[in-house]
């Protein structure tokens, strides 16, 4: 239970913008389990009149702190955070298709985000390096 709050301080309080340095594993994936709760316990604010302002900001947060965490986990194996780079383009190519109202375009960009998603979350499965690597020396999360 220690990890998870440390891991929710970590990339909520301390590192909400910052991409620099490393995340260990625990964090990345304590906070990606606390990311999740949060969208669903909060999702049914978006049906209530202004409460859907409170699930924006809140989602946004959450959004930038997740997006953060995976760069620096992706660090910490590393790699750059470049990689996410799949599945963004995916996203941007299916929001291009929805927007020129061409479901077949719409559909591959959604699959390209998906396959670069599954892509990015097998990278952060993967160990960290060992010792210094070109982004940072490695900092256990208990020490954070």
């Amino acid at each position: 239970m220690h990890n998870f709050i440390q891991a929710i301080k970590t990339c909520i309080m301390v590192k909400l913008f910052i991409t620099g340095g490393r995340a260990s594993r625990p964090e990345f994936w304590w906070f990606t389990l606390f990311a999740v709760a949060v969208r669903l316990v909060t999702y049914p604010l978006t049906t209530m009149a202004y409460l859907g302002i409170i699930y924006s900001i809140i989602n946004f947060i959450v959004f930038v702190a997740q997006y953060t965490a995976l760069v620096r986990r992706l660090h910490d194996t590393n790699r750059s955070g470049l990689h996410i780079a799949p599945a963004l383009a995916g996203l941007l190519v299916g929001l291009g298709g929805f927007l020129i109202m061409n479901q077949m375009v719409a559909y591959a960009g959604m699959g390209i985000a998906a396959l670069g998603i599954i892509y990015v979350l097998v990278l952060c499965a993967f160990p960290g390096t060992q010792g210094d690597n070109q982004y940072g020396s490695p900092m256990p999360l208990s020490a954070k």
